[in-house]
């Protein structure tokens, strides 16, 4: 019983250790896209300027937004940028910003980014 436990803890402790990495200060450039929308359509319909428009329709009903960068990947919003389905975040739908935040964890498990500063970037 006692290996049992030993085995338990070390377990336990090793499934922590991705989550260390959350709360990392970070930058990431890219861009504000609609994360469904993204997902299904991929980047040429997902994207840009032609997709504005809906994405902004489904951000105002509180679908999920992220930044798309071009090394990294996908990182959801959480926090409170996200707060009253996205009103924070919608300015930003469509361009090309600069997000800087915390690595965390969206509910699904993906990896999102706390922002603290959003700065559209030319």
């Amino acid at each position: 019983m006692r290996r049992n436990a030993g085995c338990l803890v070390a377990v336990l402790l090793l499934a922590g250790a991705p989550l260390l990495a959350a709360g990392e200060e970070v930058t990431l450039k890219g861009e504000v896209v609609e994360v469904s929308c993204y997902s299904k359509q991929g980047v040429a319909k997902g994207t840009g300027t032609a997709h504005v428009r809906c994405a902004i329709d489904c951000a105002k009903q509180g679908k999920p937004l992220g930044v798309l960068t071009d090394g990294d990947g996908l990182f959801r919003f959480v926090g409170d940028y996200t707060e009253n389905n996205n009103a924070k975040l919608i300015p930003f739908i469509g361009k090309q910003v600069e997000v800087k935040g915390t690595r965390d964890r969206y509910t699904d498990y993906s990896i999102a980014i706390r922002p603290t500063r959003i700065t559209v970037v030319k």
